[in-house]
């Protein structure tokens, strides 16, 4: 069933004043943000985006404008089911856990937690995490509970709401990595992006703080369908690929299906580490040397990955 009417059937029981349909995947309603006599306020039924023509309220995900509507939580769900994000949505408590970090969540520059807090601080450095990358991305960490000795490294979507987290050990011997139990369908630092610029793809939190300027941390190994849909809405005209030296095919497979929505792409050289053991001028440099891929470079590099 096509989501258009079902989407704006479900959006008008929000507003005060009924929306219709415009040309293509949008919907147009009377801004509740500036009471305009028209209908200026637009939403996208494929992007999500939404926009005021009139007082620039503006939006990426349509969660966040039912958010501002002071929505029911059961539209929520219906919401999830309409756009097919069921995975994200589907339930009211999923909902909730994305929007908080941990209850012992502690910034890592503003408490008195002496050891814990050194020992985190410790780690950072290490992996050449500097003070100013934890002011910018937030940066904390947990004595105790769930996550209690890891670093916490929050993301925040384009509207600065919480969209996910990475715990990450201080301590050997324990589990790298524990992360909440909620979709990873979703850009991770969104409110650190620059969509006019080219758009650096990496896999995990520390490697996109150490590229430092437009980096997209994949979580793995996998392009998300919601960032795979916003490369491509937004016009993206440069991806630059820096996955760690044994992702090779996975790289190629990302490149060939980025470029079929005619998007420049560049793979970088990364045979003696990842982005965060390279640091950031290693890693500047090659990003700037990265050429981008043709049909025969592709094929070439599908040869060394094993792909054909």
């Amino acid at each position: 069933m096509d989501k258009k009417p079902r989407l704006l059937e479900l959006l008008n029981t929000l507003f005060d004043r009924n929306g219709i349909e415009a040309k293509g995947p949008e919907l147009m309603f009377y801004c509740p943000f500036c009471d305009h006599h028209k209908r200026k306020l637009q939403v996208n039924c494929d992007t999500q985006q939404w926009h005021c023509w009139v007082c620039d309220a503006k939006g990426r995900s349509i969660f966040v404008l039912a958010k501002k509507l002071k929505a029911p939580k059961q539209i929520y769900s219906e919401l999830g089911d309409i756009l097919g994000l069921k995975q994200t949505y589907n339930s009211n408590d999923r909902l909730k856990a994305i929007g908080r970090l941990p209850k012992q969540f502690q910034f890592l520059l503003d408490t008195s937690n002496g050891i814990m807090r050194n020992q985190a601080i410790k780690y950072l450095e290490s992996r050449g995490i500097s003070k100013y990358d934890t002011i910018r991305y937030n940066i904390g960490f947990c004595v105790d509970g769930e996550y209690g000795g890891r670093i916490i490294v929050p993301s925040y979507d384009a509207d600065g709401n919480l969209n996910y987290f990475v715990g990450r050990s201080i301590y050997e011997g324990k589990m790298k990595y524990k992360n909440p139990p909620v979709s990873k369908n979703i850009i991770v630092f969104e409110s650190n992006i620059n969509w006019s610029l080219p758009i650096i793809l990496c896999e995990g939190v520390f490697d996109a703080i150490a590229i430092k300027r437009n980096a997209i941390p994949l979580l793995g190994k996998t392009v998300s369908e919601m960032l795979m849909s916003r490369l491509v809405s937004e016009r993206v005209s440069d991806v630059v690929i820096a996955l760690d030296p044994d992702a090779l095919s996975t790289a190629v497979s990302i490149s060939q299906r980025l470029m079929r929505y005619g998007i420049k792409v560049r793979n970088t050289n990364l045979e003696h580490g990842d982005p965060s053991d390279l640091g950031y001028k290693t890693m500047l440099t090659k990003i700037d040397e990265a050429k981008p891929l043709d049909s025969y470079s592709l094929i070439l590099q599908k040869i060394a990955s094993g792909s054909i």
